[in-house]
């Protein structure tokens, strides 16, 4: 297995003096990952501010004008229901271009798709309070394209990684990038709701003018200064270069164009995958969505209060999910299979998660139902290193691809959970809010064993060297035609040995013959 060979030593730290300053430059497949984070940090914001904005467009809110405090009517009038939908419009687009996200990622570069999708959702962000005042078709019509854009963001970070992440790092790598979705959510939960009380036209339509420019700021740094694969960055060192395309040479490679369809979809480690991905994005979505209602309906607190104690879960989780990587790297590194620490991981993250966010709808304080939040959420930092990189693990030449099928269901809960939480919560009654939490929990519990039970740590066969296919065949053929021959030669050894036998039979015959005259 190429994910549990020891490491080479890596090539920028370098070992000998007098190459130190050859070597001492910030290694590439590191800004690729910091400029990936951002991004992701980026197309968080995108996703989630209107989740806190929405409160300061459909309900009454206090605002800062002129230096006065004032008490300022709801923009919207629009039901609990609808806002579910407008919430949930989003991901519609978004499932839908998991799939062709992930071809996109494939044919085109990861690198290049990357970064087209994100400057044209920032492009969409800023458009948003013109849509919104236009009509609730327009929103939903601008959320669902903008869903879209972003939906082929996650695919091609596989894509990326495939090009750029040696095997021994691919876990630490991909955990550095996701850590960008809890420190998106961090900072644009607190800022969407500051700039909802004191911004520009309304509150908060300044939330969507400047996250928007925000990322096509990002836009253009990631033009200049991203490369596709390590053999096209232009100022990359010669050691980073042959460290990476060595260590991943020795993996197998696609062919463009060419996708086992048939095996993937029939793969049963894939579907653990699939399954891990709709139980962690289930409980994301439900948290993620509708954390800041929560947090307004049941524990009535403001709106910039709100957006700050939101946050507060996602701080934990930017820093476990990291961690979670560095750790599961040395335990592969150290000889625990694959398999069993994917499965450990996943199984740790989600158990604990599950009980805190249970125990939270029976919390006796505000405080302790934050605390308990913060414990559950954060935690799940570690789903990631257990889960998504496993595709790396068994096919990592459609890893974008791959990527892509699993988030088609790991996204259809960012616009079904919305919907029940509307349904289950008319009153918004913390015993109401209950049975969300309890249908997360039990979420989790499936996921868990379904995972475990089909999680794979091993290359598939249908995702092996074409090269290697063919010698195991002439292997093969080369193995029946020496049991051939040599079935052959005992067959003729057996009729050599039963010519004397006949041989002796004619004589005795012959003698036979020529003593009855005689007689």
């Amino acid at each position: 297995m190429a994910d549990t060979e020891e490491p080479r030593p890596d090539p920028v730290e370098g070992v000998d003096e007098k190459d130190s300053t050859k070597k001492s430059s910030f290694p590439k497949r590191y800004v690729v990952a910091i400029m990936i984070f951002l991004g992701i940090c980026v197309q968080y914001a995108l996703r989630v501010n209107l989740s806190v904005a929405i409160g300061a467009m459909c309900n009454n809110h206090t605002v800062e004008q002129n230096g006065f405090t004032i008490q300022k009517k709801a923009e919207f009038e629009w039901s609990s229901k609808l806002q579910g939908t407008i919430l949930g419009a989003f991901y519609y687009g978004y499932t839908a271009m998991q799939i062709p996200g992930g071809w996109l990622g494939q044919r085109f570069g990861g690198t290049r798709v990357f970064g087209i999708c994100l400057g044209i959702a920032s492009i969409l962000t800023m458009l948003t309070p013109i849509a919104a005042r236009t009509s609730v078709a327009a929103l939903i019509t601008l959320r669902v394209i903008e869903g879209l854009a972003l939906g082929a963001l996650f695919p091609c970070n596989h894509a990326i990684w495939s090009k750029w992440a040696p095997p021994s790092e691919r876990t630490r790598l991909f955990t550095i990038t996701v850590a960008g979705c809890p420190v998106g959510t961090i900072l644009s939960m607190p800022l969407s709701g500051v700039m909802s009380k004191y911004g520009f036209d309304g509150g908060w339509a300044s939330v969507f003018y400047c996250f928007g420019a925000i990322g096509l700021l990002w836009f253009f740094i990631w033009q200049l200064a991203i490369h596709g694969s390590p053999s096209e960055h232009p100022t990359i060192t010669p050691e980073e270069r042959d460290y990476i395309e060595e260590s991943i040479a020795k993996l197998p490679q696609a062919k463009k164009g060419q996708v086992p369809w048939k095996s993937i979809l029939t793969s049963l480690p894939v579907w653990a995958i699939i399954t891990a991905n709709f139980t962690a994005d289930w409980g994301m979505y439900t948290i993620l969505i509708c954390l800041p209602k929560y947090f307004i309906e049941v524990l009535h607190f403001d709106l910039a209060k709100t957006g700050f104690l939101a946050a507060l879960p996602y701080v934990v989780k930017a820093f476990v999910g990291p961690a979670g990587g560095i750790l599961v790297d040395w335990l592969i590194k150290n000889k625990m299979s694959v398999r069993n620490t994917r499965r450990c991981v996943f199984t740790f993250g989600c158990t604990t998660a599950s009980i805190f966010i249970l125990i939270t709808g029976y919390a006796t304080t505000p405080a302790l139902a934050v605390a308990f939040l913060t414990i559950g959420v954060g935690i799940t930092g570690l789903n990631a290193s257990g889960y998504a990189v496993n595709i790396l693990d068994i096919a990592p030449q459609y890893a974008g691809v791959i990527m892509g099928v699993t988030n088609v269901f790991g996204a259809s809960p960012g616009f079904i959970s919305p919907q029940i939480v509307g349904i289950v919560t008319p009153n918004k009654t913390a015993g109401e809010w209950r049975i969300v939490f309890w249908i997360t929990a039990i979420v989790y519990i499936i996921g868990i064993v379904i995972f475990g039970l089909l999680v794979s740590g091993d290359l598939q066969p249908w995702a092996q060297h074409e090269d290697k296919k063919e010698e195991e065949d002439g292997k093969k053929e080369e193995d029946e035609e020496k049991a051939a021959e040599k079935q052959e030669k005992s067959d003729e050894d057996k009729k050599e040995d039963e010519k004397p036998q006949e041989s002796q039979e004619e004589a005795n015959k012959e003698e036979q013959a020529e003593d009855k005259p005689a007689e």
